[in-house]
């Protein structure tokens, strides 16, 4: 059974579940779309006293600081706080440099939740507007978020706000997809493109497949390289697993190891930019990866330091940082931690 059949008959299955109050999102964007702040589009200066999501400052400075933020997590992934500095060591290239900004991240966040609306094999309620809408719940009343809903292009549904009201509305335009194909790796990167302009502690929450039909501008390894250097999160939540898992026995050799490469690509993505994939099959899932992606995005800390070296080559440099083990269940045994960052970075070119 090829998977487009696969497909088929699975939407023809779950999608009989979905929102029935509003029509679909409009599939001709053009250029008219709303872009977060900071973007190329021109816009009228806010009313005073308007909020606005934190933008990059323009104030330019000729240092060469390197900023970016790590998790450290025991072995289970719980989020470890109250580290110091003295717990950091940061390593540029595998040459130990010497921190000079360190602080826990205390900040709102500024999240995408960025959706896969498609028929896709995993596209139903379950699968999308329910995890979606459980997310945006769990959000702060200080946390600003846009909805991004793709298929062969994004769209923006509801641009950057506090009001969880505006987002639920946009959820509800997630009623019936009207494409087959998706450009995964055009959303990804086009939405790390654009928070690169917006300050503050940033996340990308990803509900997709992991597919991409071959519509996409950028290839997947452009968008691998645009979240290992971006400082931006990811943390994907992998669709369709358990319709996966339930035709699994139907499935050829060609379309079970295409499925792996999707999962792979999930993976891959949250992995080069410090944040954490999920591959949930059940709803009563989803509540954990709620608790778990905010728990670890409200414990990051910000570590800074100035290459010992300065490099103008314009090259990819890796990043590595090490915390030692320590006793933070409080046992009196050390225990080994995890720490997850970006890769890299690019130097400036001379």
């Amino acid at each position: 059974m090829t998977i487009r059949r696969v497909l088929l008959f699975v939407i023809a299955v779950f999608l009989v579940v979905g929102l029935s109050v509003a029509q679909g999102p409009k599939k001709d964007v053009g250029k008219n779309v709303p872009l977060p702040p900071g973007s190329d589009q021109k816009s009228q200066p806010p009313a005073k006293g308007e909020d606005q999501p934190p933008q990059v400052p323009s104030l330019s400075i000729d240092v060469d600081l390197i900023n970016f933020d790590v998790v450290v997590t025991d072995q289970s992934g719980n989020p470890i706080s109250g580290l110091e500095k003295k717990h950091f060591r940061v390593f540029d290239d595998d040459v130990e440099q010497t921190v000079t900004n360190f602080a826990p991240a205390e900040a709102p966040l500024t999240v995408v939740v960025l959706a896969e609306f498609s028929n896709t094999f995993g596209y139903y309620f379950d699968d999308v507007v329910g995890p979606a809408a459980g997310f945006i719940n769990s959000l702060r009343a200080e946390d600003w978020a846009a909805l991004i809903a793709f298929d062969i292009r994004p769209e923006i549904l509801t641009d950057f706000t506090r009001n969880k009201a505006e987002l639920f509305d946009g959820l509800r335009r997630m009623r019936i997809p009207a494409y087959s194909e998706t450009a995964l790796y055009d959303a990804v990167y086009d939405t790390l493109q654009r928070l690169d302009r917006v300050d503050g502690k940033k996340a990308i929450f990803l509900l997709s497949t992991g597919l991409d039909t071959n519509l996409s501008k950028h290839t997947y390894g452009e968008a691998l390289k645009k979240a290992e250097t971006s400082d931006t999160m990811i943390y994907s939540v992998s669709m369709g697993q358990l319709a996966r898992l339930y035709y699994e026995t139907r499935l050829s050799s060609l379309d079970q190891i295409t499925f792996l490469q999707a999962d792979n690509v999930m993976r891959s993505l949250a992995e080069a930019t410090g944040g954490t994939a999920f591959f949930p099959r059940f709803v009563g899932e989803y509540p954990s990866i709620y608790q778990q992606v905010a728990a670890n995005l409200r414990n990051e800390y910000s570590i800074g330091f100035v290459p010992k070296v300065r490099k103008l080559d314009g090259k990819l440099h890796k990043l590595r940082v090490e915390v030692p083990p320590l006793d933070v269940n409080h046992d009196g045994k050390p225990d080994k931690l995890k720490v997850r960052h970006k890769k890299g970075y690019y130097a400036p070119k001379s």
